[in-house]
């Protein structure tokens, strides 16, 4: 099996997500990358509170009382990704996919640039970072100096950078559709069963991360489109059979996580870290 893309299957084109009205924060974007020498196509960010109810019921599976799991940024999310996702399969060539409040990294323009050592097996590679704990495979491989490659293992939310193959998109395409969850959780959870069919990488330290988890030269750029994980969720009480469940599920996933990274497990073929970020051109 080979184990990269070759240089001409490399070809790569990056989208940049963005809404209409979101003009200050595109032309930040545009001076960033083309600084960096990376051209790039935008993708009208589509804003789920300007749907119909109709249409967001399409995309968003019903609660018992039957209103809407997604919220209207979420569901906005979801359509957007699909577009992306949409143009990838139909280049038939691996795409970055960029929301528009990223920072990059010192030299990220040398692995976006060329695909080459993309491993042949990919179908996603997450290039952001939170700050928060995950859990990466033990091996890793150096793709450039001073940036790893590992396999994720746990949950790592969020979707404002990563590649994505054109097969793996067609898989995206088929699958995440009309769905119960967030798009990042059905992609970056195991939650979810596609993170078991995919192949999914982590680089190691990040390339790419949101403004808002910048601790420093933050731009403040806030979160014009929505994130999934930080959106216009409601809590609903839950009776208390469902919250004891859920704590129970909680803590058992929790105490697997810690377990399965942990040095003192001898079978553990996983390792939980927070993973950097390589800091500010």
């Amino acid at each position: 099996m080979r184990t990269c893309w070759t240089p001409d299957e490399a070809i790569v084109t990056i989208y940049v997500i963005n809404l209409d009205r979101a003009t200050e924060r595109m032309a930040r974007m545009q001076v960033l990358l083309e600084a960096r020498g990376l051209p790039f196509r935008r993708i009208p960010a589509v804003d789920g509170r300007a749907l119909p109810q109709e249409t967001l019921a399409e995309w968003s599976g019903r609660h018992a009382d039957g209103s809407l799991i997604l919220s209207p940024g979420e569901i906005g999310i979801l359509l957007s990704q699909r577009e992306a996702w949409s143009l990838i399969a139909a280049e038939g060539v691996p795409g970055i996919v960029f929301e528009d409040d990223i920072h990059l990294a010192k030299g990220a323009e040398t692995l976006l640039a060329n695909l080459a050592w993309l491993p042949a097996d990919a179908d996603l590679v997450k290039f952001e970072t939170t700050g928060r704990k995950i859990a990466v495979s033990r091996r890793q491989q150096a793709i450039a100096p001073g940036i790893q490659l590992a396999r994720l293992r746990s949950a790592h939310l969020g979707a404002a950078g990563y590649i994505v193959t054109p097969a793996a998109a067609r898989r995206l395409l088929a699958v995440v559709r009309r769905i119960d969850r967030a798009v990042d959780h059905e992609i970056f959870d195991p939650v979810a069963p596609l993170f078991a069919e995919l192949t999914i990488y982590q680089t190691i330290p990040a390339l790419c991360i949101q403004d808002q988890f910048v601790r420093r030269q933050q731009l403040g750029l806030g979160g014009e489109i929505e994130r999934a994980w930080a959106i216009e969720k409601k809590k609903r009480k839950l009776p208390l059979q469902q919250k004891v469940l859920r704590e129970g599920r909680r803590l058992g996933t929790q105490f697997a996580f810690a377990w399965a990274g942990s040095p003192l497990n001898p079978l553990s073929k996983s390792t939980t870290l927070r993973v950097p970020f390589a800091g500010d051109a």
